[in-house]
């Protein structure tokens, strides 16, 4: 079915006779007849009853009209919505996060909806060799990982894009009820006695080892009592007061101010995050978007 003819066949009905039809669509009056006939030949039946210069719109062709301009009205729905989603405007993006970078999200995924509320969320929290995984397999167009990237990465994924958000510190994350070392920063040696929960992920190396090798390089191996990937459970444990937490600094954007007692690790050590995306891939004007909010509010 030609949607030109339907589109002909609803001006002729709204115009009421073909004259009148062909005028509104810049068209002579005869090829325009000749689209209504081969409309009634291909559909079988008589649409509008045209004998004795009579000019009366059929059942079938009131049905048929109806019909006509709910498939033109999708169309032109359709062809919106594509044109919506291609300007980042609808659709659904897909990111992957590792859980320590969650407290990231709520102020960006805020003001993103402000411009673009027809766009849903859908979010893959895991630590970053498992947001590698879903981005290669296409699961989701961006992730925001921890860096250094694995070994598994490089050798399967020649083609990541690497976009560093920023380097922060680890802190020391205190029990409500312990007492906290003076000023804004703390020797890792006198962490050696206390019982320590520390950021871990599946990965070949990270926070966790880094921060064993400081220990190490220090003279003592660390009291570990427990090691999870989300660093949302390691502040819940902490503040039931079951040890320090070491942690990235932004997993303090969890707590509200002045609700957290921390200090910085000294010697200093440091994880690095970054946005990764594949190259020569399709990336969605939203995930575009997005990756430019999520940049300009750590800068």
């Amino acid at each position: 079915m030609d949607f030109k003819k339907m589109y002909y066949f609803i001006t002729i009905v709204e115009e009421g006779q073909i004259t009148k039809a062909a005028q509104r669509l810049h068209m002579a009056q005869p090829p325009l007849s000749l689209q209504l006939k081969a409309l009634e030949e291909e559909l079988g039946v008589i649409l509008i009853d045209r004998e004795n210069k009579r000019f009366e719109i059929t059942p079938a062709g009131w049905t048929f009209y109806k019909r006509a301009k709910e498939i033109l009205h999708s169309i032109d729905g359709a062809i919106a919505e594509i044109k919506e989603q291609q300007n980042g405007l609808r659709g659904t993006l897909s990111i992957g996060t590792v859980m320590s970078c969650v407290p990231y999200l709520p102020s960006v995924m805020k003001q993103f909806r402000l411009g673009s509320p027809r766009v849903s969320f859908q979010l893959w929290e895991a630590d970053s060799f498992r947001v590698e995984e879903l981005l290669q397999n296409k699961v989701i167009e961006m992730g925001i990982v921890r860096l250094p990237l694995q070994s598994y990465l490089a050798d399967r994924m020649p083609g990541v894009s690497i976009h560093r958000l920023q380097t922060e510190p680890l802190v020391a994350v205190f029990p409500p009820e312990w007492k906290v070392p003076d000023g804004t920063s703390v020797p890792v040696s006198e962490l050696a006695s206390s019982p320590l929960l520390i950021l871990r992920g599946q990965g070949d190396y990270g926070v966790y080892h880094k921060f064993i090798e400081t220990c190490k390089t220090s003279g003592f191996e660390p009291n570990l009592v427990c090691e999870s990937p989300d660093v949302s459970t390691l502040m819940i444990l902490t503040d039931s007061g079951l040890g320090i937490s070491v942690v990235p600094r932004s997993a303090l954007l969890l707590k509200k101010p002045g609700q957290v007692r921390y200090a910085e690790i000294d010697p200093p050590i440091e994880s690095d995050t970054a946005i990764i995306t594949l190259e020569h891939q399709f990336v969605s004007q939203a995930a575009r978007n997005f990756k430019e909010l999520l940049i300009g509010s750590l800068q």
